[in-house]
């Protein structure tokens, strides 16, 4: 992608579904000519007039239908979950690395909001014929999305697992905990994983000791999505979350000594995970 694609004004599209995914999470529907061109874990720049541009993962891959999940949380967040159909949005993009899913057997994890990019990798890894242990995890039953879509698919075969930590739902406690539940009986070549960092350290040291392939995607304060602005710039290595990211290896996680440590905020001040 040449600098005028990374930096041009965003294409304008209508949102034609908005989709209540839980009490607050929404997933805002549209068509876009890029479609064809994004993968599972790639980002997107969403602008939203008159109140910011924010980096979304993509959680529906449906040509000719794109999908972004929300949760509001802040000023921009909130005015995308408050979308309606018809409504229109700018959107730059696709961004970033993505999860190679050539492999023959996988555990993917998402905590909360995090299942989002990794629900087309589902898809993307059952259409490959991947052997799939998909592990669904929130703090509690009403923060779970996407469960009547992948409880569905159960009745294929497919192996669907909850946790929640308060026990509302599935397995009671961690996700981390509960992976190591399923992976004491089970075995996986790479484990696949998206949600709060101090559960991403806690699936990397897991999938270290069961010598398991592990691709994370990571969440970092990012400006611009194309490298210019530095400020998803990682410690020590200076990996950008926005190019050299958002999906990052078992291998490249090792040499980033914040991962799972600190991030840091728009002005650049160190925050723990």
């Amino acid at each position: 992608m040449d600098m005028e694609q990374l930096m041009g004004n965003p294409t304008a599209v209508s949102v034609t579904d908005v989709v209540k995914e839980n009490k607050y999470a929404r997933t805002l529907v549209f068509e876009h000519p890029a479609v064809e061109n994004i993968h599972p874990g790639q980002f997107l720049m969403v602008w939203i007039p008159g109140v910011d541009e924010i980096p979304m993962s993509v959680s529906l891959l449906r040509p000719p239908l794109i999908g972004i999940t929300v949760l509001p949380i802040g000023e921009a967040t909130n005015a995308l979950a408050s979308m309606q159909k018809g409504q229109r949005i700018g959107i730059r993009g696709p961004f970033g690395t993505y999860f190679d899913s050539d492999c023959k057997s996988a555990l993917v994890v998402g905590g909360g909001i995090g299942m989002a990019p990794l629900r087309p990798l589902t898809y993307e890894l059952l259409d490959r014929g991947v052997d799939v242990v998909l592990l669904n995890g929130a703090k509690t039953k009403d923060e779970l999305v996407y469960t009547q879509e992948f409880e569905a698919l159960t009745i294929n075969g497919f192996n669907l697992e909850l946790s929640t930590d308060d026990g509302s739902a599935g397995f009671e406690g961690l996700a981390t905990d509960a992976a190591k539940h399923i992976l004491s009986s089970k075995t996986a070549e790479v484990l696949y994983t998206c949600g709060p960092e101090l559960m991403l350290s806690g699936l990397h040291k897991l999938a270290t000791e069961k010598k398991m392939g592990f691709q994370a995607s990571l969440e970092r304060f990012m400006k611009c999505g194309c490298g210019l602005c530095g400020t998803c710039a990682m410690d020590p290595t200076g990996d950008l979350v926005c190019i050299d990211g958002p999906v990052f290896n078992r291998s490249q996680l090792e040499r980033i000594t914040e991962f799972g440590e600190y991030h840091r905020d728009s002005m650049g001040l160190k925050k723990e995970c």
